[in-house]
């Protein structure tokens, strides 16, 4: 193991350290007002990005924000042979801003992109895209691959798929994680799409999922065709409207399988990983948590899923 991986693991415990935790997303969800929400925040790793939050959506904004800082800092203390980790765990920022691309050439409002610097895989070149078509052949030429005119309405999607295959092949400790993730995208596909999954979803998913799956028009159906490390996250399932259970029972489960890694001892790359998974996973608890300030008990619900 490198000095710089040792190096690289003792910043990720570092930051992991700083994060709000189940009990600290209770209390932000339950805070009274946005002003007592950013005061909570300022004892976390957030406060530096959350200097005076005007709306809840800003208080999530800030959030990613300092996820996605945390990535950069690590990206310096890493092996160069580190840096694809980092970059492809910073790839669903890129597909942010991908999607917000699309909004603008639209005519719609698509907020700030990301700025990622050295992390950036494609962006550079897709921000530039003056059109729908553009954009597609763009992606076809990038890691994030081509998109058919038929599946534009499923581009998110299809970024999420092409990034947790990237990850997976990238952070092989991260596999089973990825492989969970892509059964969400799975099952969003076969119970709230109504379709058959398209051919370019079937080809980034093929390599986690295998092809069982692919046939399946149900979500019971869908689970049992899954491989077995995967099926848990989708067990008791039924419907579209609980898939959020799903999702917060994958980050769940992502949370102890990763606090178990960090454990393990050593500092090594496994070590960074699973630091990134508890700070990715906080950050979406902590965006829940700012959630429930506006939705109150529905959204705090989530959070009792995941915790």
């Amino acid at each position: 193991m490198s000095i710089a991986w040792v190096a690289a693991a003792v910043r990720t415990r570092a930051l992991v350290s700083g994060r709000a935790g189940p009990a600290g997303a209770a209390r932000l969800a339950a805070a009274g007002s946005l002003e007592e929400a950013r005061e909570l925040v300022a004892r976390w790793s957030y406060g530096a990005r959350v200097p005076d939050p005007t709306t809840v959506t800003g208080l999530q904004r800030a959030t990613r924000e300092t996820l996605l800082w945390q990535l950069r800092v690590l990206a310096g203390w890493a092996p160069a042979g580190g840096t694809g980790i980092l970059r492809a765990a910073a790839a669903p920022f890129e597909r942010d801003n991908i999607l917000g691309r699309v909004r603008e050439l639209r005519g719609d409002s698509a907020g700030p992109a990301h700025d990622l610097g050295s992390l950036a895989t494609s962006w550079g070149v897709l921000r530039q895209a003056a059109s729908a078509d553009d954009l597609r052949a763009s992606l076809a030429r990038t890691p994030w691959g081509a998109v058919e005119p038929e599946e534009e309405d499923r581009l998110a999607d299809l970024l999420e798929a092409a990034w947790l295959l990237r990850y997976a092949q990238t952070a092989p400790a991260a596999r089973d994680w990825a492989a969970r993730r892509a059964a969400l995208v799975a099952a969003r596909a076969v119970v709230v799409d109504g379709d058959s999954p398209s051919a370019g979803l079937t080809r980034r998913l093929r390599p986690l999922l295998g092809r069982a799956w692919e046939e399946a028009r149900d979500l019971p159906a869908l689970t049992v065709a899954l491989p077995p490390r995967v099926r848990p996250v989708l067990a008791g399932i039924d419907g579209a409207e609980d898939l959020w259970r799903a999702e917060a029972r994958d980050r769940a489960l992502t949370e102890a399988e990763a606090t178990a890694l960090m454990r393990s001892g050593s500092p090594r790359q496994e070590v960074v990983v699973a630091g990134l998974a508890l700070l990715e996973v906080d950050a979406w608890r902590v965006q829940a948590a700012a959630a429930a300030l506006e939705a109150g008990p529905a959204a705090r619900e989530v959070l009792d899923a995941a915790a």
